[in-house]
């Protein structure tokens, strides 16, 4: 009984080795932001969102500000908060397994299991990726007081639960599928009508999501050409859901990190446990209903987000899985949990949670490499070009989107800058993008070539 847990400390210390890692492309953006009076943002967040028309997510954006009023721009404090947050969902699903009637050792298994996955990297090692795992915490807890509550027949415990309901909705959008999970499990594994009380949660959904609206100016979110990507629907949506998102989440290693044979080693056990679940399991009636309540729920959760869902080797977007991957976790602690013979599960256990963890420090180690390198990027800028004229505007030619498969200055390049610096006068574009004028006086372009070389990051151009 006590290697589960056991694993879940040994993966709280494989997740520590994220805590140095600098920040990276859309962080810095966020934590310019994060400067402003923490006062003078409440107000605008909770109106207006993101004011951009884009995302209504003000509680993860607060977070930002409240880090910042106790870290500063110190990398470490806001990976710390990543972490709490990451092992909070892991106590959740933990709590909700047990309240859904699974055995003590077959939840920790599962909850052993999700703290391990190594598809979780991009939303809990980037400090971006807070607005799932504070959604993947705030949505399991909730869920938590809604079966307590149903329990104990506790009017406390409801409002709680729609108290957080609408703390989720205000971490990210994801959180409007909370009632659809409500049903799901009151259908799938209590195998009763849904009670009258989930229509408080319809009708606070509903409200909210009015709301966001309002505060948006519209439907809000990614737009492609204009429309909203979430109307976005073809054959690719089916690939996405059916195919590429449940593949990446179970096995979710970053093949653009250097491989070696302990990433073919990792992958090629990761599959024959796979198949060793697949064929050995033994299910009950209690475990065949968790089973079908995480299928339904990986597929509830992956809806909202299915336009990110063709994702690549280099795992770039697979934060929006963090949630979706509480119900793989769900179904694969159930298939070990029902495998003949206790000494038998605890060995699988033990291989699986071994070679998790060592998929995890796979994919950190990308994490790890490619902040290292906007940190130097940002140095060698500043050796190069130690005191920018006024109101310059600083052009990179050649630099990359990603770099192993992790976002390098996507977007923030400016506000990185504007940091390192600590002068607002300046910016700084890539050479493709269009050139934008600074107010004030007549602007002035330095421009870089990116060469990516450890010898030589960066020149200075003519």
């Amino acid at each position: 009984m006590l290697l589960p847990y056991l694993a879940i400390l040994f993966g709280t210390l494989v997740w520590t080795t994220m805590l140095s890692a600098y920040f990276i492309s859309d962080d810095f953006g966020l934590l310019y932001m994060a400067r402003k009076p923490m006062l003078s943002r409440i107000w605008p967040v909770f109106r207006y969102g993101d004011g951009a028309g884009v995302f209504y997510r003000p509680l993860t954006l607060m977070s930002f500000s409240w880090d910042h009023a106790i870290w500063g721009e110190w990398p470490v404090g806001y990976h710390v908060t990543n972490l709490l947050l990451h092992a909070a969902s892991v106590a959740g699903l933990f709590v909700l397994l047990r309240q859904l009637g699974a055995r003590r050792r077959v939840s920790a298994i599962t909850a052993g299991l999700f703290a391990a996955m190594p598809i979780q990297v991009e939303s809990v090692a980037w400090m971006s990726g807070r607005f799932d795992v504070l959604s993947t915490t705030i949505i399991l807890w909730t869920t938590v007081c809604y079966l307590w509550a149903r329990a104990k027949n506790s009017l406390a415990g409801y409002f709680a639960a729609l108290a957080l309901f609408v703390l989720s909705m205000c971490s990210k959008e994801t959180g409007f599928v909370l009632p659809l999970l409500l049903i799901a499990i009151e259908l799938a594994v209590f195998r009763a009508r849904p009670p009258w009380k989930i229509a408080g949660f319809l009708a606070i959904g509903g409200v909210a999501f009015v709301y966001r609206m309002f505060a948006l100016g519209g439907l809000g979110g990614y737009k492609s050409g204009g429309v909203s990507s979430a109307l976005d629907l073809g054959p690719k949506t089916l690939e996405g859901l059916l195919i590429r998102a449940p593949a990446q989440m179970l096995f979710g290693l970053n093949w653009t990190e250097p491989v070696g044979i302990l990433a073919i080693t990792i992958a090629s056990v990761m599959a024959a446990i796979l198949m060793l679940l697949v064929f050995g399991a033994r299910l009950g009636t209690e475990q065949h209903s968790i089973v079908q309540l995480g299928l339904i729920w990986t597929f509830i959760t992956m809806i909202p987000a299915h336009f990110l869902l063709m994702i690549g080797p280099g795992l770039s977007n697979s934060r929006v899985l963090c949630l979706p991957t509480v119900g793989i976790a769900m179904m694969l602690g159930q298939l070990l949990g029902s495998l003949s013979g206790r000494r038998f599960q605890t060995a699988v256990f033990a291989v699986f949670a071994v070679v998790l963890n060592l998929g995890v420090l796979h994919n950190l180690a990308a994490w790890r490499s490619t902040a290292a390198l906007a940190e130097d990027t940002l140095q060698h800028v500043m050796r190069l070009e130690p005191s920018p004229p006024s109101h310059s505007q600083l052009v990179f030619s050649n630099l990359p989107d990603t770099v192993r498969g992790v976002f390098f200055f996507r977007v923030g390049l400016s506000e990185s800058l504007k940091m390192a610096y600590g002068r607002d006068d300046i910016s700084a574009i890539h050479d493709s993008d269009p050139a934008t004028e600074v107010p004030g006086s007549p602007q002035v372009q330095v421009r870089f070539l990116w060469k990516g070389e450890p010898e030589e990051l960066l020149v200075k151009e003519k």
